[in-house]
Formats: structure tokens, C-alpha cells, sequence
């Protein structure tokens, strides 16, 4: 068994597909075909069960992804450790974020760009689940979420403050464009764009209790996966939305605008999330020093 094998292994555990691992790795399909059949081999065990929709993992097969995904991190550790010896401040930082934090994470490395220019940067956006799966397994460092209830073990978080969730809009959409707030009543029968029911943070479910008690629905004629894609049918001008407030920064120039709600005060929490469980080069423990000095100012 060598590394080699592992790999291809692994690519097809989480693609469930020889041929789709072949296109992830940039490889022909046969050489990993071969390798497989070779580990199962020397191993005597069977790794997949091949299916007409591709293949599962069989119970031998998961133990080996679990036991090979911590040699992977084992040899990443390895590989931060050696060159954090004479990188000094130009190694690397991997950061995953979601799209309502780049404003508030972009501050952040400014700031750190500004003190440690030799610092590179490899700067990811996905969902909450996918960045906190990279995390754990060790292909990102750190990551700007959201606070949530729904996190693992060997996590820490640091709140970065407060963003008060507000009515995003564009002019044209203002159900109240001579008041700096909204009255909650003139909400009725406006359209909306809301995140999805089972949204992480609850956004919407918190708008819709408070207008079913004065009586009405709100009026969602869109229902959105993410925030990106509900920023683009306010702007649009399909209806408006109910986000953080400082996400209209991500888009300037673009005529959209927040106001709040009269008598609503809901805030959001900007986290850094960061795991204990893994090697950090001095570049990531450098990053990290930021923000236990903002909560010694506290």
C-alpha cells in the first residue's frame, strides 16, 4: 500500500464515481481502476460495492477513508511544521468565509496585510457545512461564519461583534421611503425574497413569527438557497429581503440600502472559527494574535 493509492482511494470514496475521481485528479481512468484493484488486493478485503449509480464504501472501505484522512492530516502537519522552521511571517494562510462576512473578514486581512505583506493568501467561499468539513480536515485554517449552535467538538469561536438583521432593498421596493424605519404592518403583501425554511441562521423564520403575530404572511414570492442569490432578485427588483445589515456592503454602487424594522431589534454575530485540534504555522498563530488582543481591549 503506498500514499499514491490512498489518494486515488480516497477521491473515489468522496466523488461515489471512478470516472468523476479520474476527472477531480486530472488522471485516466484506468490507472486508478488498477490501483484500486491492487489495494483491495493486498489488503484481501473489499473497498467498494459497485452499483448502478457508482460505488459505496463497504465497511472495510470506511474504516480505511477514516484512518486515511488522518494520514493525510498527519502528513500535512508535517509538510507546515518543516517550512514554518525558516518560512518566519511567508507562509500560508487558507481561509474559508460565507458571503455575508466578506466585508467584515476582508477588514481583518487588510489589517494583517498591512503588517505581514510577505503572507500569502488562499481565500475560500462556500456554504457553513462545506467550510467546516475543510476545516476539519485541515484544508483551510480558519473560517468567518456565523454564530451557531450547530458546531463540533475540538472547535473554538471568537464573536467579532454585532450586525443587526435589517430589510434589504432597493428604492424603487421602500414600503416606507419617508421613514428612516419600517413599520412591520407595511410589510403586508410586499414581496420578499427570503433565505429557504431550513436555512442555518434562521433569518426568515424570524421575520415570519413576528408578522404572523399582526396577523399576516409575509408575502416570499422567491425562496433563496443562499444570501448571494437573494441579493441579485432584490437588486433586481423582484422584492426585498431580510439580512444582515452589513451585507449590502459586498455589493457598493448597487442602489441597495438597509433600514430597520420598528420595534425588531434581531442580531446576527460575525464568528471566527478556528480548530484546536490541528498544527498552525506561525502565520495562522499570527492571525489568530489579532483578535485575542481585541478581547483583552474588551
Amino acid at each position: 500500500m503506498n500514499f499514491r493509492q490512498l489518494e486515488y482511494f480516497s477521491a473515489v470514496a468522496e466523488a461515489k464515481s471512478i470516472s468523476l475521481a479520474a476527472r477531480n485528479l486530472h488522471v485516466a481512468q484506468p490507472p486508478i481502476s488498477r490501483q484500486l484493484a491492487l489495494l483491495e488486493d493486498e489488503l484481501g478485503v473489499c473497498l467498494f460495492l459497485r452499483t448502478n449509480k457508482g460505488v459505496e464504501l463497504t465497511e472495510a472501505g470506511r474504516s480505511l477513508y477514516q484512518q486515511s484522512q488522518n494520514l493525510f492530516q498527519d502528513m500535512r502537519t508535517i509538510v507546515d511544521s518543516v517550512r514554518d522552521i525558516n518560512a518566519g511571517m511567508r507562509g500560508l494562510l487558507k481561509i474559508g468565509m460565507i458571503y455575508s462576512n466578506i466585508s467584515i473578514a476582508l477588514q481583518y486581512l487588510k489589517e494583517f496585510r498591512a503588517q505581514y505583506p510577505q503572507v500569502e493568501f488562499y481565500v475560500r467561499l462556500g456554504s457553513p457545512g462545506d467550510l467546516l468539513e475543510d476545516l476539519n480536515k485541515g484544508d483551510l485554517h480558519l473560517l468567518f461564519l456565523r454564530s451557531s449552535s450547530e458546531r463540533g467538538s475540538g472547535l473554538h469561536e471568537r464573536i467579532l461583534g454585532e450586525d443587526p438583521l435589517e430589510l434589504v432593498m432597493i428604492r424603487e421596493l421602500d414600503p416606507a421611503p419617508d421613514q428612516a424605519s419600517v413599520p412591520l404592518e407595511a410589510l403586508k403583501g410586499v414581496p420578499m425574497c427570503l433565505l429557504r425554511s431550513d436555512d442555518l441562521w434562521g433569518y426568515s423564520s424570524y421575520l415570519i413569527k413576528e408578522c404572523q403575530r399582526q396577523g399576516f404572511t409575509p408575502n416570499a414570492t422567491f425562496r433563496c438557497y443562499d444570501t448571494p442569490m437573494a441579493m441579485q432578485l432584490v437588486q433586481a427588483g423582484f422584492g426585498i429581503s431580510y439580512l444582515p445589515r452589513s451585507i449590502v456592503e459586498t455589493q457598493p454602487h448597487s442602489g441597495l440600502y438597509t433600514k430597520p424594522i420598528q420595534g425588531i431589534s434581531i442580531l446576527s454575530y460575525p464568528t471566527l472559527v478556528w480548530s484546536s485540534n490541528l498544527y498552525y504555522a506561525s502565520c495562522v498563530k499570527r492571525f489568530l494574535a489579532i483578535f485575542e488582543g481585541e478581547e483583552a481591549e474588551k
